[in-house]
């Protein structure tokens, strides 16, 4: 059987050879959206008339598969209190408050009402749509990947703390952002395996740090909780998922992670928006002019994101201090994109 690179491919098979029913499925498989998952019956009634149709009916098999996980997922996570935000499209989104750091959030945010981070949401909605790729590292309840996800864009959630994957799932459900993917791992510059202290009361602050007071590699540990850490390289250096933007606020340890996409900056497609911890990199021996070094201003527009927008920075000694925001959010932008 031929194998096709994409659905565009399969597409215009199918327009050619109209008889072809392998490549009438593939172009409409997979769906990318509850549209295209209802539209597969028709596809696949008109697949089943033609000669050596022998996929249609396992396929229309795993589409009910589908369809019944939807409805579970729903009739699993729809219940539950939550609280509105308002997206820039005008769509409200609800998130969950069912975990003790769900209702800490909520209570930080409630102090700037609707406009907190307004200043790197928009930024990020501006910058994303139907076919984009947005990865979200340290992504805590779900709450810039959201956000990113009203805009059809693929979003990776990268969370290290285990009590809020389900928490991001269930925003997921209920919003139906049916693209928007949790992954319970940590981002830094190897692969392997991490320890966060179940006993920290911020567990990703002190993530893999050598200088942390307790450290552990013993799996019999009550007190301690393993993670898998990845590389965005080893992630998403791949063709149709290389990021348009990546967020990272990860408390101190954001240089590791950099260093953890050197292959997707060399690509020189991706935007990212760094939250750059003063009082925690060098926890990790890092120092603020190493923020700058993977992005030489030769090949890249550096920014600190503001209120009032995008303000252009030479060195770290450019960034402004904000009282109402003590990590500043700084963002490298390939000055070919």
């Amino acid at each position: 059987m031929y194998v096709f690179k994409s659905k565009s491919e399969a597409k215009r098979r199918a327009v050619q050879t109209p008889t072809d029913p392998a490549a009438l499925m593939a172009s409409v498989w997979p769906p990318f959206s509850r549209t295209e998952l209802g539209q597969m019956t028709r596809v696949l009634c008109k697949a089943a008339t033609l000669p050596r149709a022998d996929g249609p009916r396992y396929l229309m098999s795993r589409i009910m598969q589908l369809a019944a996980l939807l409805r579970n997922r729903a009739a699993r996570d729809g219940q539950t209190e939550t609280w509105t935000m308002k997206a820039v499209n005008g769509q409200d989104i609800l998130f969950p408050l069912g975990d003790p750091g769900a209702i800490a959030f909520k209570a930080m945010a409630d102090e700037y009402g609707q406009s907190y981070e307004k200043a790197l949401i928009d930024f990020v909605v501006g910058r994303l749509g139907p076919g984009d790729v947005f990865v979200d590292v340290g992504a805590h309840i779900g709450y810039i990947s959201a956000f990113a996800a009203t805009t059809g864009a693929s979003v990776f959630a990268i969370e290290i703390q285990r009590e809020l994957i389900p928490l991001i799932e269930q925003l997921a459900t209920i919003n139906a952002f049916d693209i928007l993917r949790p992954l319970h791992a940590g981002a830094s510059n190897r692969a392997g395996l991490g320890m966060i202290s179940r006993i920290d009361t911020t567990p990703g602050a002190g993530f893999t740090s050598e200088t942390r007071r307790f450290t552990s590699e013993y799996p019999q540990s009550v007190v301690d909780d393993f993670v898998p850490i990845i590389t965005l390289d080893d992630a998403f250096d791949r063709d149709r998922l290389v990021p348009t933007v990546i967020k990272i606020d990860v408390e101190g340890h954001e240089i590791a992670v950099i260093e953890g996409a050197r292959r997707i900056i060399a690509r020189g497609e991706t935007t990212f928006v760094v939250e750059f911890h003063p009082h925690l990199i060098e926890n990790y021996h890092g120092t603020a002019s190493g923020l700058l070094a993977p992005f030489p201003a030769e090949r890249w527009h550096r920014f600190q994101l503001t209120d009032d927008g995008l303000r252009a920075i030479d060195t770290m000694s450019d960034v402004t201090p904000d009282p109402r925001d003590p990590n500043p959010k700084l963002v490298f932008e390939p000055r070919e994109a």
